[in-house]
């Protein structure tokens, strides 16, 4: 017979943020228990509200299955005296596996004879192993931060209440000093409680009757239709945050929505001002008209029964009218000067300890803008630069200062003072992309100007936090340096952009003062950081590991074309003479390990093994050169796979080292020119063959 298992934590009111983590972490956590011990199960589904945290298992088995073992004990010459009567080991054995000692069976195991005995481990009930199992879940959940209260228990929030109940009866569990009880709470102020429960399958229904709706995906969907409704009713349409929507779901347990108004002066603001000003304190959603224009409405969900909203609504209009006088304040003081008159004031605010002011960082854009705009031959280069002088002048200005709530706006506002103060669009747009890409997944600059801005700003700051030593380790990157790293290879591998790594990092070393001695390697770190997210890159679009690494291993600073490299060996890794042609590359890169070769000279090529190498060399040296020079690396592929064959044969018949010094140098330095021919594609010796052991 199958039960059904409900499990509910209340506790105090926890962080939005934490909530679908820790929901996520019990549901694995409980499959994963309920597996190890050996109890069969159905359907796992989640409740989650800010007050509890639930869990409602289908088909619990009755019992445990049983478990049948052979367990292997000490010799027989040990177990067993001479005439057979069972020692003290054997005792001890049989004790120890639940048996008696005629239970016990001598059988050979190839290595002499061994005590042996079968075991059945006979399952509990359900209701015996759920607890522990239960208990064991609940310890596994980790938060961004604990409480602890009274005991020694540590948890999001208090725990004030639980409930196991494997169908109508109530399981013996206990955590954080309170007992499971048959009953839930209802809604902290409209029906608290408590309130009997009957088992899982009346969970739902209860608390809904007390004004929690306990599915977060059912409130969720309840609040989009209600916000969409509302919408229409103002004349307009939702704007969409689902961050916000995820938010709200988990700060209500009961929601309802309403429409509120504010004063249509407040439009002439900029768009992200108001909708800033309604979601990052008051989690009041935004409606547009079909023009993509803001109506004056906003959109508030409440944790209460609609017939208790009347009241609500000229309060929460009250608080939004405020925070928009104040962002309308801000934008009437900063747009008294033009965006230009507050660079000087950049003077005086440091960017990093020990790497100068916003000023000095606004000088060293402006430059590495025009070299990279030179670079890419871009029209759009002295828009670049113009805007990298104003790039980070919005942080001065009251808006955006001071850590407002308005502090999000970086970038946006600096775009809307550049229009403010007649700049170029072009320009206001590139301050504004020069913060893209800002997360995984999000957009990347759209102009030629937004992209220079915006490897120009992140390259300055890695390369200058790695000039002082600020270099991520570990989990620890204060600095956000990997996510700008992986900016600037997005950027540079979705644009197509013909730019090397290394001539980049060079020109932004040029604007920090690092010592001679230390310029290497700063620059070598740089280049095998970035080359590192170029690599997480390139396998998270799904490419094998193993060529990757082979492409970056000799390609690192020409993304573009180790992304070609990388595609061409994908194509031809199922190829009868591919791994022929890597066993053949990893014997030309090993005999030349730690040793120097110079220009062939044919005259010493006796062997005709030797001379066939060469003729095929020669041929393919011209016939990679040419598959190259139109972008087709496939064929570059194609005719190195002509090498495979011409290796094996002078590998069978040419002894390399041999005494003779001028016949040992001619046939390094045909190796060493056949393997300059194998690093122009990639490193094959990174290649990982079938069969091979992966070495990570």
């Amino acid at each position: 017979m199958a039960r059904n298992l409900l499990f509910e934590i209340g506790v105090e009111e926890i962080p939005a943020s934490y909530i679908s983590p820790a929901i996520e972490q019990l549901a694995v956590a409980v499959e994963q228990e309920l597996r190890d011990g050996r109890l069969s199960f159905g359907k796992v589904r989640t409740f989650a509200t800010p007050r509890r945290l639930a869990i409602i298992v289908s088909q619990v088995a009755d019992e445990q299955e049983d478990v049948e073992r052979d367990v292997v004990g000490p010799p027989a010459r040990v177990a067993f005296a001479e005439d057979g009567t069972p020692t003290r080991a054997a005792i001890g054995f049989a004790e120890a596996q639940g048996v008696n000692v005629a239970d016990l069976e001598v059988r050979d195991t190839g290595k002499g004879d061994y005590v042996h005995v079968h075991v059945v481990d006979r399952g509990r009930s359900s209701g015996d192993v759920l607890p522990e199992l239960l208990l064991a879940a609940v310890d596994s959940i980790s938060f961004p931060k604990t409480m602890r209260w009274g005991t020694a228990v540590r948890f999001a929030r208090p725990v004030r209440w639980l409930v196991a109940m494997l169908d109508g009866i109530t399981l013996d569990v206990e955590y954080a000093g309170v007992h499971a009880l048959p009953e839930t709470w209802g809604h902290r102020h409209w029906s608290p409680g408590p309130h009997p429960l009957a088992g899982a399958e009346d969970y739902v229904s209860v608390l809904e009757r007390n004004y929690v709706i306990a599915d977060a995906g059912v409130r969720r969907s309840l609040i989009i239709a209600a916000a969409e409704k509302a919408a229409e009713e103002c004349g307009g349409s939702l704007v969409r945050n689902d961050a916000l929507l995820d938010e709200v779901t988990y700060l209500v347990e009961y929601p309802s929505l309403f429409a509120g108004r504010f004063d249509e002066r407040f439009l002439d603001l900029p768009r992200e001002v108001i909708v800033v000003a309604m979601k990052s304190h008051q989690r009041y959603f935004a409606v547009e008209a079909r023009d993509g224009s803001l109506r004056p409405f906003f959109l508030c969900v409440a944790n209460v029964p609609p017939e208790r909203l009347e009241g609500i609504r000229a309060g929460n209009e009250r608080v939004l009218v405020s925070r928009l006088d104040d962002a309308a304040f801000y934008w009437e003081e900063d747009t008294r000067d033009s965006l230009e008159s507050k660079v000087e004031a950049l003077k005086s605010v440091t960017w990093l300890e020990g790497l100068g002011s916003l000023y000095e960082k606004t000088k060293r854009l402006e430059r590495l803008a025009q070299r990279i705009g030179e670079r890419l031959d871009s029209e759009e280069t002295g828009m670049a630069v113009r805007a990298a002088h104003l790039a980070k002048a919005d942080l001065v200005t009251e808006m955006v200062k001071d850590g407002k709530e308005f502090t999000e706006l970086q970038g946006v506002m600096g775009r809307e003072y550049a229009l403010a103060s007649d700049e170029p669009v072009g320009v206001a747009t590139a301050i504004y992309e020069h913060y893209l890409p800002r997360f995984a997944g999000d957009l990347l600059p759209s102009t030629e100007a937004g992209t220079i801005l915006s490897m120009t700003d992140r390259l300055d700051s890695i390369v200058g936090c790695f000039s002082a030593g600020l270099i991520p380790s570990g989990s620890q990157d204060p600095y956000a340096l990997r996510r700008q790293a992986i900016g600037v290879v997005r950027i540079i591998l979705e644009g197509g952009l013909d730019l090397s790594l290394g001539d980049l990092v060079r020109a932004a070393e040029e604007g920090f003062d690092v010592a001679a001695g230390d310029s290497e390697p700063v620059y070598d770190a740089v280049i095998a950081f970035i080359r590192q997210r170029a690599r997480a890159v390139f396998i998270e679009e799904g490419f094998a590991y193993d060529l990757v690494d082979a492409v970056l291993e000799t390609r690192a600073e020409d993304l573009v074309g180790a992304r070609k490299r990388i595609v061409a060996l994908s194509h031809f890794r199922e190829a009868d003479d591919f791994k022929g042609l890597v066993i053949g590359s990893r014997r030309v890169v090993n005999i030349l390990k730690g040793k120097s070769t110079g220009k062939v000279e044919s005259s010493a090529l006796v062997e005709a093994a030797s001379q066939a190498l060469e003729e095929a060399r020669e041929k393919v040296e011209a016939g990679v050169a040419s598959a190259v020079s139109i972008d087709d690396l496939d064929g570059a592929v194609r005719e190195l796979l002509n090498l495979r064959r011409p290796i094996d044969d002078f590998f069978d018949s040419v002894m390399v080292m041999t005494e003779d010094d001028r016949l040992r140098a001619a046939r390094l330095a045909l190796l060493g020119g056949v393997r300059d021919l194998f690093t122009g594609i990639a490193d094959f010796s990174k290649v990982v063959l079938e069969g091979e052991q992966v070495k990570e």
